[in-house]
């Protein structure tokens, strides 16, 4: 016999409705524990993108103010160009290929490689001479930069 039945063998009805409540309480809660979670898998991932998204362009724009303040001379398609001219042309590929740039290293790839027309790389002459492919040059930059940016990031 369980604790809950009469000698006579039926349930109390205040022992129905105890149950029955508590059933109900924690249907509720298995509710709102779904709803968190929904909310979490929906919610998360677009205020993520956001923040990533606010990263990558803060990390593109240091990169080509980089580019622009730099000593260096950029050899491109066989003409040599500024720091400032090469920033130019650099920020207008970025324009062109924003969509399809998800990281700092995708920027590099495509906007300041080398020329998706003639295929040829492009290189920076350092002030000592020394010729540096740009994507090399670039990604020290960008892992100096990312190092002293470390502990800023959320």
């Amino acid at each position: 016999m369980e604790p809950s039945e009469t000698k006579t063998g039926r349930i109390p009805l205040s022992a129905v409705l105890v149950e029955g409540q508590y059933r109900s309480v924690r249907a509720f809660h298995w509710q709102l524990l779904l709803l968190a979670t929904v909310l979490l898998i929906v919610i998360a991932p677009r205020s993520m993108a956001g923040q990533q998204a606010e990263d990558i362009d803060a990390t593109v724009q240091y990169l080509i103010t980089y580019v622009m303040e730099s000593e260096v001379t950029f050899e491109r398609n066989a003409t040599h160009y500024s720091g400032s001219e090469a920033a130019q042309h650099i920020h207008k590929k970025y324009r062109h290929f924003k969509d399809d740039i998800d990281t700092p290293e995708k920027f590099i790839e495509l906007c300041a490689t080398g020329s998706l027309m003639t295929g040829k790389p492009y290189f920076i002459i350092t002030t000592q001479g020394e010729q540096l492919p740009s994507s090399e040059w670039l990604h020290s930059e960008l892992a100096v930069y990312r190092l002293r940016n470390e502990g800023t990031r959320p």
